[in-house]
C-alpha cells in the first residue's frame, strides 16, 4: 500500500505565500480572497505542522523568520510549477482557445505580425495573443505558451527549435549613403547609432570579417530597435542592426546597405516552448505551422 504523503494543505501553503510576499495578512487575505482571520489560522496550522515559527509578529506587519525564508525559496518554484502542470492538463486535448506568443516588440510588429496576420494563418490568427519583452530574462514561462528569442540556443526549462540564424548589416540613409561604401574603416568616421542591449554588434561585424575594430565605438543609444530604425532612416547616423528587422526598409528603398558585407553570427533566433506546456495540443499545432512556414521559406 502506497505512503501517504507528509503535506500540509495546498490552502495553508498558498496563504503562506501570499503573506510572505505581501508582508501582512491583510494583503494576503485580499490575494485569498479570504478573511484574515482564516488566513492566520491556515499559517498556524502551517507552523504547527512543520514545527517551526514562520513569521515574527507585529502590529502593523509580519516578517520571515530564516526558517520561514527557506520555506518560501523551496516553494514558490514548487507552486508554480503544480500551477503549470494542472494548466496544461485542463487544456491538454483542446485546440481551441487563447494562445500567448512572447516576442521582443520589433521583431513582433515587423515580422511575427505580418506572418500570423496573413492569408496563410487565417484558421489561427485569432486563437494569437502577442506578449512582449525587451530582454530575455523578462521571458516568463507562466505568462507565454510559445516564445521567440535571441541566443546561443542554450535554453534551460525549454524546448527550444531552430528558427532562423541572424544577420547583421549596416544600414544608412540613401540620402546620405547613394554608393556602398567599401572601406570597413571609414564607417567609424559617421556617427554611429547604437541599441542598448546590443552594445558589442560592431565588434562582431568586424570579427566576422577577420578585421580589427580600430576604435571604441561612441555613439547614441536607443533602447528599441523602433526607434533606431527611425533614427538611421532619418538620417542621423548608421547602425548594425538585425537583416529581418529592416527587410521591408530595404527592398522600399527607405534604407540601404551602407557597407555590402553581412555577418552571420553565432547567435539565431529560436522558438521556446516551456517544458510544462510540451505536448499541448494548440501549442502544438502553431509550432508546426511556424516551423513548417519558415522551412518553406528557406526553399524559396
Amino acid at each position: 500500500m502506497p505512503m501517504r504523503r507528509r503535506i500540509p494543505s495546498i490552502t495553508a501553503l498558498l496563504c503562506f505565500e501570499a503573506a510572505a510576499k505581501a508582508e501582512g495578512f491583510v494583503r494576503a487575505a485580499e490575494t485569498m480572497n479570504i478573511t484574515q482571520s482564516a488566513v492566520s489560522r491556515q499559517i498556524q496550522q502551517l507552523e504547527a505542522f512543520v514545527g517551526q515559527s514562520l513569521f515574527t509578529r507585529s502590529k502593523q506587519r509580519v516578517k520571515l523568520t530564516a526558517a520561514g525564508k527557506s520555506l518560501l525559496a523551496e516553494l514558490s518554484p514548487l507552486l508554480e510549477n503544480l500551477e503549470l502542470a494542472i494548466l496544461k492538463t485542463k487544456s491538454h486535448n483542446s485546440a481551441e482557445g487563447t494562445l500567448n506568443i512572447g516576442v521582443y516588440p520589433t521583431l513582433g510588429s515587423r515580422w511575427l505580425m505580418p506572418l500570423i496576420m496573413g492569408p496563410e494563418a487565417d484558421r489561427i490568427r485569432h486563437l494569437l495573443n502577442l506578449v512582449t519583452y525587451l530582454q530575455n530574462s523578462e521571458i516568463d514561462p507562466s505568462l507565454v505558451d510559445l516564445a521567440i528569442a535571441q541566443g546561443d540556443g542554450r535554453w534551460s526549462g525549454y524546448r527550444a527549435d531552430h528558427l532562423m540564424s541572424e544577420t547583421l548589416v549596416v544600414v544608412g540613409s540613401p540620402n546620405q549613403f547613394p554608393e556602398p561604401l567599401r572601406d570597413q574603416d571609414s564607417l567609424l568616421e559617421h556617427r554611429i547609432l547604437q541599441h542598448s542591449t546590443r552594445p558589442q554588434s560592431w565588434q562582431i561585424w568586424f570579427n566576422e570579417q577577420g578585421l580589427r575594430l580600430s576604435r571604441r565605438i561612441i555613439g547614441p543609444m536607443f533602447s528599441q530597435f523602433d526607434m533606431l530604425i527611425d533614427a538611421t532612416r532619418n538620417g542621423h547616423g548608421i547602425a548594425i542592426i538585425p537583416e529581418i528587422l529592416v527587410r521591408s526598409e530595404l527592398r522600399q528603398g527607405s534604407l540601404v546597405k551602407v557597407h555590402p558585407y553581412e555577418a552571420i553570427t553565432n547567435s539565431a533566433y529560436f522558438l521556446l516552448t516551456p517544458e510544462a506546456k510540451v505536448g499541448v495540443v494548440r501549442i502544438e499545432r502553431i509550432r508546426k505551422w511556424l516551423l513548417t512556414h519558415l522551412r518553406t521559406e528557406k526553399r524559396h
